[in-house]
């Protein structure tokens, strides 16, 4: 009776041991060879059970055959893009991996190296984007690390037409005091120039076109004098504002010649400003003469 407790004992323990040495790689075992004999619904739910929900795998090349035979498997049932879904998952692990045209079919190879493709060029546009991510940061940091000092000329504050506001970074003041100054001066300038060419410079004006005369001299004085005066306020404006140094941000044409080919600028249209298209012309009226202001269009 002991004996035969003894017996049972050791056929458990072998039995036990049997069981505990079965695992994930004998599961693989099985699942290769019901693919081997073609027998892809058999093997799948096997090679589903070794990949999902977590890997019962350990070794990272049993892995990738079990994402290839569950891809080959899908492939076979109909079902393309879960097969190329287990391609990629090969792929991501080794990413050389390939099909030997003796072991699979032409159209399974033909489907992995589609896969391949497309995962090698994804690849290569997430590498670019990288670079280009990195070559953007190396910009910022560089112009960051930059201190531009912009000198201003003194005189300039004292040039007519807004130049001092146009320094001073002002530009709508800058429009609007050469705007007034154009329309004032150009009218006294045109008027007179007007009466010099009509009456000569020593002024000889028949009677009857005394009191016409008259008239535009009047326009002509307070003209000349309201030029003065948006000029002089001009200048206290300019001098008011006046910065003799400034620091402005750097520009691409500071950047080291590699950065700077990476910042070529890609060919515009060129916009014109407010300023670049007013333009001022004298105009003749029935009565005497003047300045016209107009806007060109783009």
């Amino acid at each position: 009776m002991r004996a035969a407790l003894i017996a049972v004992g050791v056929l458990a323990g072998v039995l036990a041991s049997r069981v505990a040495t079965a695992g994930p790689s004998q599961d693989l075992d099985r699942a290769r060879a019901n693919f081997k004999a073609k027998d892809c619904p058999s093997a799948a739910p096997l090679l589903n059970y070794l990949l999902y929900p977590k890997p019962q795998l350990a070794n990272p090349t049993d892995l990738v055959e079990a994402h290839v035979l569950l891809g080959v498997c899908h492939y076979e049932g109909g079902n393309r893009e879960e097969a190329k879904t287990e391609f990629k998952a090969a792929l991501a692990l080794d990413p050389s991996k390939t099909l030997e045209p003796l072991l699979f079919t032409e159209g399974q190879v033909r489907l992995f190296n589609e896969v391949r493709a497309d995962v090698e060029a994804q690849a290569r546009r997430d590498a670019e984007l990288r670079k280009l991510e990195e070559d953007r940061d190396r910009i910022r940091k560089f112009k960051e690390s930059l201190r531009v000092v912009e000198t201003r000329p003194y005189f300039v504050n004292f040039v007519p037409f807004g130049a001092g506001q146009f320094q001073n970074k002002q530009t709508a003041k800058g429009i609007l005091f050469a705007s007034g100054q154009g329309v004032t001066f150009g009218t006294s300038a045109g008027i007179f120039l007007y009466l010099a060419t009509k009456y000569g410079l020593v002024g000889k004006v028949p009677l009857e076109d005394g009191p016409g005369v008259r008239r535009l001299q009047q326009i002509e004085i307070a003209t000349g004098a309201a030029f003065f005066g948006i000029y002089a306020w001009s200048v206290v404006d300019a001098l008011l504002n006046y910065k003799p140094r400034e620091q402005v941000e750097a520009d691409d044409s500071l950047l080291p010649p590699d950065l700077r080919d990476f910042k070529k600028p890609t060919p515009q249209k060129k916009k014109t400003s407010l300023r670049d298209r007013l333009r001022l012309g004298p105009v003749l009226l029935p009565s005497g003469a003047g300045l016209g202001l107009s806007l060109e269009n783009d």
